[in-house]
């Protein structure tokens, strides 16, 4: 287990989760995390250690994406990846989804 509360498999543990929750929605810090981005930190862990039910469907096949991208297959990578971000409606396309397809697109 590291520090983050992930353990060698990509799933979060308890412990890691209590220590996200813990603060409040009040704080003002370079530290303090909101708590709707805490999720979406776990599902885009999750989904690179294809964390199945963990992982947000978006993040789960953009990943996909991107692993079939390392692997060589760059016409079904970006495909794959602009397929899963084109199922959600734009207001949906995150900051960080729209990075995740970038690196794609760049693999």
């Amino acid at each position: 287990m590291d520090g983050h509360g992930v353990g060698r498999h990509g799933r979060t543990s308890p412990q890691g989760r209590r220590i996200y929750r813990a603060g409040s929605h009040e704080q003002t810090s370079d530290y303090a995390v909101p708590f709707w981005r805490v999720n979406v930190f776990v599902s885009l862990l999750a989904a690179r250690f294809g964390d199945e039910t963990t992982a947000v469907a978006a993040h789960l096949e953009t990943h996909r994406g991107l692993m079939l991208a390392r692997s060589g297959d760059l016409a079904a990578s970006t495909g794959h990846a602009r397929a899963a971000l084109d199922a959600l409606p734009p207001e949906k396309h995150s900051l960080t989804l729209r990075l995740l397809m970038k690196e794609v697109e760049q693999s």
